[in-house]
């Protein structure tokens, strides 16, 4: 179950994420933009050309399940961790190299240590990650500047109409999946369903994305908790996903938000069993000081949680890549007190960010702590179907319209 929820957030999340972060940046040229999210989509490229397998891709993001241990080095302390680090050069081309054990010049570095540790009895990691990347030109607040021109923009229809004419990233979106916009008298509604056409153009991102959205039931509520009037909704039905803006949104919405909320509800329905998670909230707070943006996020709490159901008798042999846990409601609670409270001291899940302009550039830290099973289960599957790769084709064609809008 540790897999089925990190799968869902850091994966389904990253897409509602990165549509977003996309739509949100088509509004007019900049150069300082343009060259921040060039060097990201480098990086990911390279990332992916050197990477050795799947394997790596999951440690690097902070999941790894214990029969994967032995493709990865240790540290003195007897510790599997994963590192990438490396240089970029004026044409925006990176030179990265896994788990160098001193890098003394990086424009990237990443590090990902997995620490075994016992929950009583119960084997759990214990996860450390850490990157520092130089990218320059791009904040958390010129997000949220995006983000409130967009609304505004959702808002009225001429500006949306002239928009989705002129963006080639919106042009992308829409061609790749049906989009338009309904009204109702409290929300404008932006909506993209995967289709037949994403299924002829990009196979993967269909059969792995989208089978997960269709398995999946999301609504998820975002607001500013000190201008409450500040929200918006995400959710989906089947393979459709919805982005809710209010209608007539304030002047200043989202503009300068100090800590963001987020309240979800996930139904998972798959192989036979429904899993209903209701009132799983998380809180985001933000700073934006002169040349510093911080962020800082983790869990506050869940309400109800329930599964039901049995599996189905018969179930493809490599399509479970963990053994049925005898007792689900164990597991599943396990799983949320992992998530939400932690085991050993440090709190659930975490995150730690600063974006800090100086003289010589832009240096950009996170880090990230968080425990989880080391017996790793997926009501998505672990078939072929499922590896993370197969976005990629999409993803890489997503990036290069954002910038366009940017160049």
């Amino acid at each position: 179950m540790a897999s089925l929820n990190k799968k869902y957030k850091l994966e389904n999340y990253l897409i509602i994420t990165l549509i977003l972060v996309s739509v949100s940046n088509c509004f007019q040229k900049n150069e300082n933009y343009y060259q921040f999210w060039t060097g990201y989509d480098h990086l990911q490229r390279s990332i992916k050309s050197t990477a050795k397998n799947d394997v790596y891709f999951s440690a690097l993001a902070g999941s790894l399940s214990e029969e994967n241990e032995s493709q990865f080095q240790k540290n003195a302390e007897g510790y599997p961790f994963l590192s990438l680090s490396g240089t970029m050069d004026k044409q925006q081309n990176w030179n990265l190299h896994w788990n160098d054990s001193d890098p003394s010049k990086f424009d990237f570095l990443a590090k990902v240590t997995f620490v075994p540790k016992l929950w009583e009895e119960r084997e759990i990691y214990a996860v450390d990650r850490k990157i520092i990347h130089k990218l320059n030109g791009y904040q958390p607040r010129d997000f949220f500047k995006w983000f409130h021109d967009f609304a505004l923009a959702i808002n009225d229809h001429n500006a949306y109409q002239s928009l989705k004419s002129s963006s080639e990233n919106l042009q992308f979106l829409c061609g790749a999946m049906a989009c338009h916009v309904t009204e109702n008298a409290e929300w404008h509604t932006l909506e993209f369903t995967i289709n037949d056409e994403t299924k002829q153009k990009f196979p993967g991102f269909y059969q792995r994305t989208g089978s997960r959205l269709e398995k999946t039931k999301l609504n998820l509520e975002v607001w500013d908790k000190g201008n409450p009037s500040h929200k918006f909704k995400v959710t989906n039905q089947g393979r459709t996903i919805q982005f809710h803006f209010p209608v007539n949104p304030p002047s200043d919405y989202f503009l300068s938000p100090k800590e963001i909320r987020f309240l979800g509800d996930i139904e998972i329905k798959s192989f036979g069993i429904t899993v209903k998670i209701q009132n799983l909230e998380y809180k985001l707070k933000t700073s934006f000081e002169k040349q510093t943006d911080t962020l800082d996020g983790q869990f506050v709490r869940i309400g109800k949680k329930e599964i039901n159901g049995k599996f189905f008798y018969v179930i493809p042999q490599g399509f479970v890549n963990f053994m049925i846990p005898g007792n689900m409601d164990e597991y599943f609670d396990e799983f949320f007190t992992l998530l939400i409270q932690g085991t050993q001291g440090r709190g659930g899940s975490q995150i730690h960010a600063t974006f800090k302009k100086t003289p010589s550039g832009q240096i950009n830290t996170i880090t990230t702590y968080n425990e989880t099973k080391r017996k790793r289960f997926s009501l998505f599957g672990g078939d072929d179907s499922q590896k993370a790769s197969n976005d990629f084709d999409f993803f890489a064609s997503w990036e290069e319209a954002m910038l366009k809008d940017l160049k």
